[in-house]
């Protein structure tokens, strides 16, 4: 009976010793800043004028988010050309990288154009970096207001 006792506390003891599982968070920076680099046209989701579009408000809360604090995020259905909504704001992808400073992979491609998981964390006020799991950094601004969005089936 001691012996039982003495095994399950050591596995209590030893699970509760266990290093958590930390939040996901950005990326490190390299040594030097990956020059943002424009998104294709396909991907960035900024209709022209006369694009077929619907307007939509920004319906999160406005200070969820802490500078420089990572928090978890899902792309829509249409990814970046899906609304893009938290801290109050719609956000427009200006530009981005493949997390090198190179141009994004095809594979970063898929993912920005599909509903993704993906890590944001506000740089400033008015500026955030999306991150996705295969390693994409997109660069947003903070749009105000009302924005069009593409029709997306």
């Amino acid at each position: 009976m001691r012996l039982v006792l003495a095994i399950i506390s050591t596995l209590v003891l030893g699970a509760g010793c266990a290093a958590p599982v930390p939040p996901p968070t950005a990326a490190p920076s390299p040594t030097a800043t990956p020059t943002m680099r424009s998104l294709p046209a396909n991907v960035a989701g900024i209709p022209a004028p006369g694009d077929a579009t619907a307007t939509v408000e920004s319906h999160s809360r406005s200070r969820e988010l802490e500078i420089g604090v990572a928090r978890n995020f899902q792309l829509g259905h249409c990814g970046l050309i899906s609304p893009i909504d938290f801290d109050g704001s719609l956000w427009d992808p200006i530009g981005g990288h493949d997390g090198n400073g190179g141009p994004l992979t095809e594979a970063q491609m898929g993912e920005l154009v599909n509903a993704t998981p993906t890590v944001v964390e506000l740089t400033d006020a008015n500026a955030a970096q999306l991150l996705t799991p295969f390693g994409a950094v997109i660069t947003l601004a903070r749009h105000d207001g009302p924005r069009p969005y593409f029709l997306c089936d």
